[in-house]
């Protein structure tokens, strides 16, 4: 069969999308987000049924950006029992998350439990445990890894033999970039060493799993120290049905100058074809060697154009939601399409270019300061943006009266909108992206 993409698994052809309204069933979904909501929403609810179910996802969220426990967080493993009596007698469909951590390892195990497909737990644990994860990488792709090493942070006094300043460092579990970020100093190891040194509390459920499902250790004093990287960053999707690993897209990231915030991803890539099979060609031989199946993924990449090197920063074993509308912009389907296939055993169709626009982007607004929301735009003028841009998608982070930083935040920066935008090419959507700013108002002043 003739495949309609360099980046397509050779099974794959140039059939058309699916249309929503095909998704029928009852779906189980585990730390649904807002945008989980909005967007399962626009699918046929006369034939999907979504059952939602929520696990201290906020809670830890929470602990994290706030730095304080905010009350008792169920053990996981009974939380799994929970969930399986809360869906006793119905027949369900299949099991969905979209959520990091720790929705996307719960709804493998809960899968699992009713004999539905989703990836192996101790995969989906595995991708995880960034340093576990890095060892796999090393194993099936070793040319695309970056020196690294785990340290526990009440010993590290100095940088592991073969890693020197300016080195990257995170945290053996995180997410939202929580807690990662370069280091060039050693005040900036002893930061890294407070941040995380107490967060016995976040990293208790993943340890909890990680001891019922794999044999791996943990701790939260532990880091992983890892080769700076430099160049192009970009977000390879896809997923994998059985032994078949299928690549969806790659999307660029492009960040506010001289920082780690991101403030666009662009779809489709930039990055010449030739860069992106050789991408595809890594994302198969790793997710394969693996065991990676019945999921979908996304990995980040950074491609440095002087020395042609193609590095993987982390494996993320869940779609990537900020993204699915960018699919259906350019090539006419949404991701929450195949995530619903997938997790019914149904085999997804994919098409490329069938989209209402040639290029989409997700626009993240942020402020490198601590700020008030002192007007946030109503909901009529949110329609009236949407209306005045057919998809758009609007994300605003905040209340009135309240600082950015009582929000979900990445330490480096405050996030108060995100705007999801497609056009004819990125001067279009920036164009339509400050005409949305100038009609809806929201206002931000310095503390």
């Amino acid at each position: 069969m003739e495949t309609n993409s360099v980046l397509a698994d050779d099974r794959i052809g140039a059939e058309a999308a699916i249309s929503s309204s095909s998704r029928s069933g009852l779906f189980l979904l585990i730390c649904p987000s807002m945008r989980d909501d909005r967007e399962l929403a626009r699918f046929d609810q006369g034939e999907l049924t979504v059952l939602r179910h929520e696990y201290a996802s906020i809670e830890l969220e929470y602990m994290v950006g706030a730095g304080e426990a905010a009350g008792h967080i169920r053990d996981p493993l009974e939380e799994v029992e929970v969930i399986l009596a809360s869906v006793d007698g119905q027949a369900v469909t299949g099991v969905i998350s979209t959520d990091d951590y720790p929705g996307s390892v719960l709804a493998c195990i809960v899968a699992e439990r009713l004999g539905l497909p989703a990836p192996k737990p101790a995969v989906n644990l595995l991708c995880q445990h960034k340093f576990q994860a890095r060892v796999a990488q090393r194993a099936f792709v070793p040319e695309a890894v970056p020196a690294f090493a785990q340290v526990d942070v009440t010993q590290l006094r100095a940088l592991p033999t073969g890693l020197s300043m300016p080195a990257f460092v995170k945290p053996v579990k995180s997410f939202f970039s929580i807690g990662a970020g370069r280091v060039t100093s050693q005040d900036d190891l002893s930061s890294a060493q407070a941040r995380w040194a107490g967060m016995t509390q976040f990293f208790r459920p993943f340890e909890r799993i990680l001891e019922a499902y794999t044999p791996y250790t943990f701790g939260s004093n532990l880091l992983l120290v890892e080769e700076a990287l430099c160049g192009v960053q970009v977000t390879l999707e896809g997923y994998a049905r059985g032994d078949h690993v299928y690549i969806l897209g790659i999307v660029d990231s492009i960040m506010y100058p001289d920082t780690i915030a991101f403030e666009r991803f662009e779809y489709p890539s930039s990055l010449p074809e030739p860069v992106q099979q050789r991408m595809g060609e890594i994302t198969r031989r790793l997710m394969r060697g693996i065991g990676y199946q019945d999921g979908m993924f996304n990995i980040e990449f950074m491609y440095d154009p002087e020395t042609q090197a193609i590095r993987i920063i982390e494996v993320n074993p869940r779609m990537a939601s900020q993204f699915a509308d960018l699919y259906e912009k350019v090539d006419g389907a949404s991701s929450y399409q195949i995530v619903l296939d997938l997790a019914s055993g149904v085999e997804p169709r994919w098409s490329r270019g069938q989209g209402s626009y040639a290029f989409a982007a997700s626009c993240v607004l942020r402020t490198f300061e601590d700020m008030v929301v002192r007007s946030l735009p109503g909901g009529k003028t949110i329609r009236d943006v949407e209306a005045l841009f057919p998809g758009c998608r609007i994300e605003l982070f905040g209340q009135e009266g309240r600082p950015l930083s009582e929000e979900m935040q990445d330490g480096h920066s405050y996030r108060y909108a995100c705007i999801n935008l497609g056009g004819s090419d990125r001067t279009d959507v920036l164009a339509k992206l400050e005409q949305c700013r100038q009609r809806w108002g929201l206002e931000l002043e310095r503390l």
